[in-house]
């Protein structure tokens, strides 16, 4: 199995097609299995890589944490990836993003995928604080990765994704308790909001119309806050389009890169 060792722990990835550079970086609740329906879609177009974050599927977690945009870079150099298309869902955002901010050159087009994580605007700062208040009266984010309905309607679907979320190592990972649970949203909520109109590399947000999470006007107002980015609803889909609706979001993707 293709590891990159980084400090004391690997991390597993997987190449698939031929053409130029397509990544993709999984949610907080999934791993490198979760694009299947992507890879399938895009591998004749280009060489996809799909990988999973420290501590997820079949990466190992190391002694110390490291920022996600940085096991991303590592990854590319390892790679001999010079430039990409970079694909963040969710908390992928926190991978992708920051690469395309501070290595543009590295970086063809940005998809951010029911995300806004990285850009700190004023959206951000006002869904962080409702988030806060939200997880305090018992809101689970793990409860709401779908549209309403959807294990009802595609008992099968949601089956296979649930199964392969649960390759993740279990009790790997450090769980925040009592007021640590509010930290991410805290430093959201308070960082001064960043001036995104000069962002040069070419974007698309997309959100699913019933995403409960990261709320389609979060997204959208986040796209517009982002120079020249595009702005897509996927209809029927929750927190995860790309699953909910993986043909739309495909076609969405494509029409996208045939922009480039």
């Amino acid at each position: 199995m293709p590891r990159l060792p980084i400090d004391d722990a690997g991390l597993y990835y997987e190449v698939d097609g031929d053409g130029d550079w397509l990544v993709f970086a999984h949610g907080g609740d999934a791993n490198h299995l979760c694009w299947w329906k992507q890879v399938a879609a895009f591998r004749d177009r280009f060489r996809c890589v799909t990988y999973d974050f420290q501590g997820y599927g079949l990466s190992d977690i190391g002694s110390a944490p490291r920022m996600p945009a940085d096991d991303l870079l590592r990854l590319m150099d390892h790679l001999k990836i010079d430039r990409a298309i970079l694909v963040g869902h969710s908390m992928g955002g926190m991978a992708v993003a920051p690469v395309a901010q501070n290595h543009s050159d590295r970086v063809r087009a940005l998809v951010m995928s029911d995300t806004p994580f990285s850009f700190s605007t004023a959206a951000l700062s006002r869904w962080a604080g409702e988030m806060i208040d939200k997880i305090s009266k018992g809101f689970n984010v793990m409860d709401h990765l779908f549209a309403p309905g959807l294990a009802e309607r595609e008992p099968e679907l949601h089956y296979l994704y649930m199964a392969i979320c649960r390759m993740k190592l279990p009790d790997s990972l450090p769980r925040p308790e009592g007021d640590r649970l509010y930290d991410p949203y805290i430093r959201m909520r308070d960082t001064p909001p960043v001036d995104y109109s000069g962002f040069s590399v070419p974007s698309l947000f997309i959100v699913g119309d019933q995403d409960e999470l990261t709320l389609p006007w979060l997204i959208e107002a986040t796209a517009k806050a982002v120079g020249g980015a595009a702005f897509r609803v996927i209809k029927g889909a929750g927190h995860s389009p790309f699953v909910e609706q993986s043909q739309t979001y495909n076609q969405t993707l494509a029409a996208f890169f045939d922009t480039l």
